[in-house]
């Protein structure tokens, strides 16, 4: 068969479609954020496949204008693939950049062609721009995503490989920029190529990104099994399983471990006096406090409705006490703007203990913690409270 790039242009355009659709339609199974992210890939996909439908037919009447059309609308259409990953990681992209992006190209694209420029130049600039492009999303995919997979290395990988493609285009651009508005695309090796290579990267390129929103949607499903709804720290089951993990390790090599308990003073009475939903609003903020404090490699966990538990590795009995009593003044500084908006006062009590030799179990830590916990509130609260075995057998004895 001879794959002339007209035939070829053919082809991308109804695998365009097809892929498009068929996003399109599964993307109403998943979360908003990747739900966004595969319509806008799909969008993509058509405009993609608008383009190479118009590029197949530029050689009939009024060539001059099919040209900036078409180079417009795939510009417009491979942008969509960029603000597609930035969806997909949740971060923000303007809806316009596609838009800005194809107006730009298609109107630079009939300037070259009303002032004489003749196709070499229009095919410098369009390669030009497909390259940035195709590179932007390579190092959007490849550097600044979080998390990243097998296909999102294949995705980068793809992108880059098209880009160079692209740049071999611009350079056999600059060698035929007189050649005249209505070439033929017959015989035209590198453009050819360059199409063969282009419906390759569609075709991969779309299992790629259905991959990375599928290991996205893992993600959140995780993430939704692993953590408090309403202050995003870890839940009870998530940090219990991490504890065990971290007193196992701790054991095994014969380093520090400290686990704090933090409780809010008289929450009871901040839902009473200034409503539930104001008391949601004090528990996020110690969740944030807490997590400003602590390091990367620390977990805190929501446990109990206003309590909490703080795991901290490679953390001695010093270091932990340091740290709780930071995290203490923290929680009553930080939260006194806070408190005074509702009337109420907001401190903290917290609990702690370091691993020691007669530690069995992740579970003894835990009570040992809750036991110091107790100390503080009947010591006056606002207060932080380390077990240590002497000190809680006399005060049992007494």
């Amino acid at each position: 068969m001879d794959f002339e790039t007209t035939f070829i242009a053919q082809v991308i355009t109804v695998i365009g479609f097809a892929v498009g659709l068929s996003i399109a339609v599964a993307s109403g199974r998943y979360p908003r954020h990747i739900r966004g992210s595969l319509r806008a890939y799909s969008y993509g996909k058509f405009l993609l496949g608008s383009a190479f439908l118009v590029a197949g037919l530029r050689a009939g009447q009024a060539p001059e204008l099919l040209i900036p059309l078409a180079n417009g609308v795939g510009l417009a259409g491979l942008s969509m693939n960029y603000t597609s990953v930035r969806h997909l990681q949740n971060r923000p992209v303007s809806p316009f950049v596609p838009v800005a992006v194809g107006v730009a190209v298609g109107l630079s694209c009939l300037l070259l062609l009303l002032a004489g420029g003749g196709m070499g130049w229009v095919r410098i600039l369009t390669s030009f721009a497909t390259s940035a492009i195709l590179l932007v999303i390579a190092f959007e995919v490849l550097v600044r995503y979080e998390g990243r997979g097998i296909p999102h290395y294949v995705t980068g990988l793809l992108c880059a490989t098209l880009a160079l493609v692209y740049l071999i285009r611009m350079s056999a651009g600059m060698a035929q920029e007189d050649a005249p508005v209505g070439y033929s695309m017959l015989d035209d090796r590198v453009e050819r190529a360059t199409f063969l290579l282009s419906l390759l990267g569609t075709v991969v390129g779309a299992l790629n990104y259905v991959l990375m929103a599928s290991d996205e949607f893992n993600r959140e499903l995780a993430k939704l099994a692993h953590t408090d709804g309403l202050t995003g720290a870890l839940n009870r089951r998530r940090l219990f399983e991490l504890g065990e993990v971290e007193f196992r390790r701790a054991r095994r090599h014969n380093r520090d471990l400290t686990v704090l308990v933090l409780d809010i003073d008289r929450f009871k009475s901040i839902n009473d006096r200034a409503g539930h939903p104001f008391g949601d609003r004090v528990i996020q903020a110690v969740v944030d406090c807490c997590a400003g404090q602590i390091r990367r490699e620390d977990a805190v966990g929501r446990i109990g409705g206003e309590e909490f538990a703080i795991l901290l590795p490679e953390t001695g009995v010093e270091a932990g006490r340091l740290l709780a009593e930071r995290l203490r003044c923290a929680i009553e500084r930080q939260l006194s703007q806070l408190a005074a908006e509702g009337g109420v006062t907001v401190t903290c009590s917290i609990g702690g203990v370091s691993l020691t030799r007669e530690h069995s179990e992740f579970s003894d830590l835990m009570a040992q913690s809750d036991t110091a916990l107790y100390s503080a509130k009947n010591a006056g609260r606002n207060q932080v409270r380390f077990f240590t075995a002497a000190t809680f057998t006399t005060a049992a004895t007494a």
